[in-house]
């Protein structure tokens, strides 16, 4: 489909932010993957058929779609069309991730979550696949790299352009991922980042992919052992480093750098962590959602539903606190440059961080953007202010 299309098929979309995966809507549940795939048609018929989230309906569902852009693939291969069979399996790996979402979690070497199935395992191992089928056929395949600190590891893929060296280093941006989109999904943000001559590094985020770092605030040492590789590469200035990150990725890049001068300049869609409590009403929504997704949305094999257990204030003013860099002081931390960007109707992270980013700081240096008609991490608006962002960054790091 082309561009037009595309854009067509996103403005037709109702607008809604919340999780519900039985519809495609701006700032839903599909959002994750809209910016990965060229047309969304297929994912609109997919959930029209879809009945449950639970693994033997949910991954069986999902990985046949994936399995028709394999097909393609490896008929695109078979005449020579490398672009086209790069395309499929990029397409066919997308797919198998809305299949293994969000699981798997991995540890040490094994794919391990308690309740994953074994068709959710394959539908992982069928994500890394055409991951690796289609990175093969790119003109700039990624080097595999591990990062490692206090006994834990996680795996990320580096691309630095062809034109760097010893002698013309060039700036790089560390890539964070999100709670439930791995490295493999984020290679168009590296993308971005190589056509403005910038080397990238996507990491696998805390608790998610292929790490053993567990999802907690004291993981910011993951990235700064990531800062550590980046610096150590001959082709990379290390003076010039950025940070970007959407969802939690976002909320990682404020936190990295509020722990790490070594942060210049950051992209940051949906941050999160800033330290915005939020009203009363905000607070109680949010709770409600919690206990809602809860009830309605489980990933895993049928009849393994935990019960739901109701979050009290109490439980999320704790959680809230360990992550707030308000309140721990470390907000005037965040001297660098900022590219902030999201969207208003954001039932996940409330754009009051971006308010409070915005309100802390230097005079000068912070660039946001919101997006009043699109929803957490303004997917429906990326074709805009992604390009732009790598601009930004680009002349930042520019030396």
């Amino acid at each position: 489909m082309s561009a037009v299309d595309k854009a067509a098929q996103m403005a037709a979309l109702p607008v809604r932010g919340d999780e519900d995966p039985f519809v495609v809507a701006t700032g839903g549940f599909y959002r994750r993957w809209f910016n990965l795939v060229d047309d969304i048609g297929p994912m609109l018929e997919t959930v029209k058929v879809l009945k449950s989230t639970e693994d033997e309906d949910w991954v069986p569902t999902w990985s046949e779609v994936a399995a028709r852009y394999e097909v393609e693939a490896e008929a695109a291969l078979a005449r020579g069309d490398r672009a086209a069979a790069r395309s499929g399996f990029l397409h066919a790996k997308t797919y198998y991730s809305i299949a293994r979402f969000p699981s798997p979690y991995w540890s040490g070497s094994t794919i391990c979550p308690p309740t994953m199935s074994a068709i959710k395992t394959k539908s992982y191992e069928d994500y890394l696949r055409c991951f690796e089928r289609a990175a093969a056929l790119g003109e700039h395949p990624p080097e595999v790299v591990r990062v490692s600190r206090d006994g834990m590891h996680a795996t990320g893929h580096l691309r630095i352009p062809k034109h760097a060296s010893a002698t013309n280093k060039v700036p790089a941006v560390l890539v964070m991922c999100g709670g439930d989109m791995y490295k493999e999904d984020r290679e168009k943000y590296a993308d971005g980042a190589m056509a403005e001559g910038i080397a990238s590094l996507v990491v696998d985020a805390p608790g998610t992919g292929q790490t053993s770092f567990p999802h907690a605030p004291e993981s910011v040492v993951a990235w700064q052992a990531a800062l550590d590789l980046l610096q150590s590469r001959p082709e990379i200035d290390g003076s010039r480093l950025g940070a970007f990150g959407v969802s939690r990725g976002g909320l990682w890049v404020i936190r990295l750098a509020a722990h790490d001068a070594r942060i210049k300049a950051l992209i940051s869609c949906a941050p999160g962590g800033a330290g915005y409590w939020g009203t009363d009403e905000e607070r109680a929504e949010a709770r409600r959602a919690a206990e809602e997704r809860a009830r309605t949305n489980w990933f895993g094999p049928r009849g393994t539903r935990p019960p739901v257990k109701p979050m009290t204030e109490a439980a999320q003013r704790e959680e809230f606190l360990r992550w707030s860099l308000k309140d721990q002081g470390m907000l005037d931390r965040l001297t660098m440059p900022m590219y902030l960007v999201n969207g208003k109707i954001d039932h996940l992270t409330p754009i009051g961080n971006i308010y409070l980013l915005l309100e802390s700081g230097p005079a000068t240096g912070r660039v946001a953007r919101i997006y009043a008609n699109d929803g957490h991490i303004a997917a429906r608006n990326e074709r805009e202010w992604g390009p732009a962002a790598w601009r930004w960054l680009s002349q930042q790091l520019a030396g």
